[in-house]
């Protein structure tokens, strides 16, 4: 657990403590709108030198360490608690974000081709892309990289988009930079690994946090201004993100087009003007609500089979669901009702909407546990992950979160316990059973649990 961490190191190598160096408007505005940005641990050169020796040590002696690169490189701690590195994650994911246990060094090594353009998977899981930030990677070089390298790549401004003929183009961006760069990225911009023509391997350590509460108000360094308006048709997504993060309801804005002109957009081939018609929509009231329902059951008449064959991917990974989401209360009892359609995949896409939308959707609390018990494993899924996303109303369901930690699913025990570790509680048998799941990442997640539960019985 990272919560707003302050310990760095002077170049004199004594420890200081320093508060987080937190972002400003303009840089989170950049991170919104292009997926990535990155700053330095300033620490000396000779300790990033000392960690790239220790990586190459390890990977020439016992290989690839997977998850178990922090413990066999403890030094990686401090670059983690540099006050850039903590300010920006905290800017990002709020101050008590949380060190997933996942985490990987990887190594480009000589005369690689490099790798096609992806977009992660999630670990353990089968998330839907969401656009709120809930989700970032770190991507931190212990050794200057340039181009001939084999740097990492992203495609800048790629987060939102689902679809490998959306990212095509030349916009790529090598990620160069000295030793002590740290790039952080918003979990679903498309990224790959660049060919490397130089005579040395390249190595780069990626670790994966997530949100642990919604926000309430900014956790930059906020001015209070609203989203800037470019004109351009992204404008609708990038302001419900701006408001979102801040703690502020986004109304709609003036000059947006008619209904039926974005129920007709709603169909367009470029993501980002459906995206932009369903955020459009969904701030447009009931009426609003009402074309996107029924673009919702369209949309996955016709999409469903496709997600459910496709890798990685969360059956109701569907467009309106986002406008759904921006509509937040407006939307909230359309979507409990829907949690007793008879269709599994609209019950999971109503499960996974009102999470998404989270602390707006608590009237929603007791039907997603009764959605704990469903038959089918993703609407079990969603519905946990939901409830992860609903602050203290969701302690209601730490029973039957703890019974889901014995399901058959894994994704459903994962979110489970995930979702017991932002509600810092539930039964603490249930949990040390999980502890030994089979499953690491629920294994670590539990451990999550019972020690945030228990820091939050400690006198303040």
């Amino acid at each position: 657990m990272a919560s707003n961490p302050w310990r760095t190191q002077s170049s004199q190598n004594s420890e200081v403590m320093t508060e987080p160096v937190l972002l400003n408007d303009h840089q989170l505005q950049a991170f919104l709108r292009e997926g990535y940005i990155s700053v330095e641990a300033d620490l000396s050169a000779g300790f990033h030198s000392d960690v790239h020796s220790q990586i190459t040590h390890l990977y020439a002696t016992s290989g690839n360490p997977g998850n178990d690169i922090l413990p066999l490189v403890p030094d990686l701690h401090r670059v983690l608690a540099h006050a850039a590195v903590a300010g920006a994650l905290t800017s990002l994911l709020g101050p008590d974000y949380l060190l997933h246990p996942h985490r990987h060094c990887h190594q480009n090594l000589v005369g690689s081709q490099g790798q096609g353009m992806h977009e992660d998977s999630y670990e353990a899981d089968q998330n839907v892309r969401h656009h709120r930030l809930r989700w970032v990677m770190a991507f931190y070089y212990p050794q200057h990289v340039n181009a001939d390298n084999g740097p990492s790549s992203i495609v800048p401004g790629t987060q939102y988009m689902t679809t490998t003929t959306q990212h095509a183009g030349p916009d790529e961006l090598p990620l160069q930079g000295r030793a002590g760069t740290v790039t952080f990225v918003h979990y679903d911009l498309w990224h790959r690994a660049m060919a490397n023509s130089s005579d040395h391997d390249r190595f780069m350590v990626k670790f994966l946090f997530t949100r642990m509460s919604e926000p309430l108000q900014a956790s930059w360094k906020h001015e209070g201004a609203a989203w800037p308006s470019t004109g351009r048709s992204e404008d609708a997504l990038l302001a419900g993100l701006w408001d979102w993060m801040r703690g502020v309801p986004t109304s709609a804005s003036d000059g947006s087009p008619s209904v039926a002109q974005l129920t007709e957009q709603l169909e367009d081939e470029d993501e980002m003007r459906r995206y932009a018609a369903a955020c459009h929509l969904g701030v447009n009231g009931r009426e609003g609500v009402v074309v996107l329902l029924e673009a919702l059951r369209r949309e996955g008449g016709r999409r469903l089979q496709g997600n459910i064959d496709r890798s990685h991917t969360n059956p109701v990974q569907f467009d309106a669901a986002y406008g759904l989401t921006a509509a937040g209360q407006t939307a909230v009892p359309v979507l409990i009702n829907l949690l007793r359609d008879a269709s599994w995949w609209l019950r999971a896409s109503a499960a996974d909407i009102l999470g998404d939308i989270g602390l707006a959707a608590v009237t929603g609390v007791d039907a997603l546990i009764e959605s704990l018990q469903d038959e089918s494993e993703w609407v079990r899924r969603n519905a946990a992950e939901a409830l992860s996303n609903m602050g203290e109303p969701a302690a209601a369901a730490q029973p039957d979160l703890a019974e889901c930690l014995q399901d058959c699913d894994t994704t459903v025990r994962y979110n489970a316990a995930l979702a017991l570790a932002k509600i810092k509680g539930g039964n603490r048998e249930a949990l040390h059973q999980a502890t030994e799941d089979e499953n690491p990442y629920v294994r670590d997640l539990a451990i999550e649990a019972i020690t945030r539960s228990m820091s939050s019985m400690l006198p303040t």
